[in-house]
């Protein structure tokens, strides 16, 4: 944050000092009191089973200049001028600024942080692909701007408003990825983050059991909108049947999205004909994904160091955002063309002494996401076998079973030779595969300890070894253990 002090913190939540001195300054924000540097604020937030409250002297200790407490809490030995301390420290070197809801007065926050700005601000929405349309989108823009993106996963309710303090004044359009995953999430979100530019990735069936049907998680991402003004545009996915109404016009929702094309003028991209920003000429090499992007200025030669048709549509969203900001579109494809991927999102990972390569792409996992994976390892080439190590796939409702089974069918159709599953759910996956494919090696383990040991035992030279599952099933912890052996 610049130019933060306490007492403007204070004023920006509708909160009241209790302690310290109002002039003093707020360096950043932070919700883990383990993580807290010299200078932070504090922000304890009330979970389901732990109440942030309790580390508010140990991120004191740390060096916290100033922290929020709510009313009913740690507030009420303040105000009768007691000196609070913890471990010998001496609370009264932080602020402590008394809020109704910590999480709230974190919200206001980011709400007035970037009402300080005034840059241009894409926001990036969708069920699969999200970080890696984000970081290319500031690939592209980084050609015409200095650009701020989201850190990590921070697209939340919390960590939405904390990305939006760390924009400096030395940035000159930011890249907000905005997540959801229960109804009226989304709102929150985009009245924090206002987005000029809202980019849609997809629909697909991640939170389904939260919100129903894809009906639904389309009705909810729509509220991206929420916070845009007057000038705000959409980018969408033209082939995503829920996000055309023009080329699916059968689909779901199409009211309620045409409605809201209506207010906010949308571009389309993708591989069909009728997108705005439209690839064409597409060939995957060893080395990555060549295509030529066509729109209305032309044509414009690509070269991807990524292979997959999703890493194709992503690259269309960032160049038509560049387009809409005033980059020159070669430029911007240049920048493209550094751009290496994010970590443990189909990360491609050589380990030469171990003679095999790694697709880790085990961050998250959906059926779009695993049918995507299941491309890219197809379309690599590989010295020798092709080895899916795939793992469950959570929160899908009560057809996760079938969606397994739908991936395991959609992998039994391709040059795999190897299929490692990982839980009880991706045995679904084994079935399915195995119904079209008999001659498919496949072994069936509990988690990935035991998948990293099999892996070890069982690898042969030449292995391409595709990594993906849902977060928790921790299949990253393969790959972070293979490096150390590097």
């Amino acid at each position: 944050m610049e130019n933060m002090t306490a007492g403007k913190i204070a004023a920006a939540v509708g909160g009241q000092i209790l302690w310290g001195d109002p002039l003093k300054e707020v360096a950043d924000i932070c919700i883990d009191s383990r993580r807290v540097k010299p200078g932070d604020l504090y922000v304890p937030i009330i979970g389901e089973r732990v109440d942030g409250h309790r580390f508010i002297p140990g991120a004191i200790a740390a060096g916290a200049a100033a922290v929020f407490t709510s009313e009913g809490s740690l507030a009420e030995s303040l105000p009768d001028g007691s000196r609070p301390g913890s471990d010998g420290e001496d609370a009264s070197l932080a602020v402590w600024i008394a809020v109704e809801d910590t999480r709230r007065a974190l919200q206001k926050l980011g709400g007035y942080c970037r009402d300080r700005l005034a840059i241009p601000i894409v926001g990036v929405t969708g069920s699969v692909g999200k970080t890696s349309t984000r970081s290319m989108i500031a690939a592209a823009l980084s050609a015409g701007f200095r650009t701020f993106q989201t850190e990590g996963n921070a697209n939340s309710q919390v960590g939405t408003p904390i990305m939006l303090s760390r924009i400096t004044g030395a940035y000159e359009a930011a890249v907000i990825e905005l997540g959801m995953s229960e109804p009226g999430e989304m709102t929150r979100i985009a009245s924090i983050a206002r987005p000029d530019i809202a980019v849609m990735t997809n629909i697909g069936i991640s939170h389904i059991e939260q919100l129903g049907s894809q009906a639904g998680i389309l009705r909810e991402k729509l509220h991206i909108t929420d916070g845009m003004g007057p000038t705000g545009r959409m980018i969408l996915n033209g082939d995503d049947p829920y996000l055309n109404p023009q080329a699916h016009p059968g689909a779901e929702t199409v009211k309620e999205l045409t409605e809201c094309t209506a207010r906010f003028p949308a571009v389309y991209y993708g591989l069909e004909e009728g997108s705005n920003y439209r690839a064409c000429e597409i060939h995957a090499g060893e080395k990555g994904t060549a295509f030529t992007l066509v729109c209305e200025k032309g044509r414009v030669p690509v070269e991807l160091g990524l292979t997959g048709l999703h890493h194709v549509r992503n690259a269309l969203a960032a160049l038509a955002a560049a387009d809409l900001l005033g980059v020159d579109l070669e430029a911007a494809a240049r920048a493209l063309g550094e751009f290496a991927g994010v970590a443990h999102r189909q990360e491609k990972i050589e380990f030469p002494q171990m003679g095999l390569t790694v697709i880790d792409d085990s961050y998250n996992a959906s059926p779009d996401s695993m049918r995507a994976a299941i491309d890219t390892l197809r379309m690599t080439e590989a010295a020798g076998r092709k080895v899916a190590v795939l793992a469950d796939m959570w929160e899908l409702g009560p057809e996760t079973r079938r969606y397994h089974r739908e991936v395991g069918e959609y992998l039994g159709k391709t040059d795999v030779s190897v299929l490692v599953t990982v839980g009880e759910l991706a045995r679904e996956i084994a079935a399915g595969a195995l119904s079209v494919k008999q001659e498919l090696t496949w072994v069936g383990l509990a988690d990935y300890l035991e998948a990293g040991s099999w892996l070890d035992d069982h690898r042969e030279e030449g292995d391409l070894i595709l990594l993906k599952g849902s977060n928790g099933m921790k299949l990253f912890e393969i790959t972070e253990q293979w490096k150390k052996r590097r």
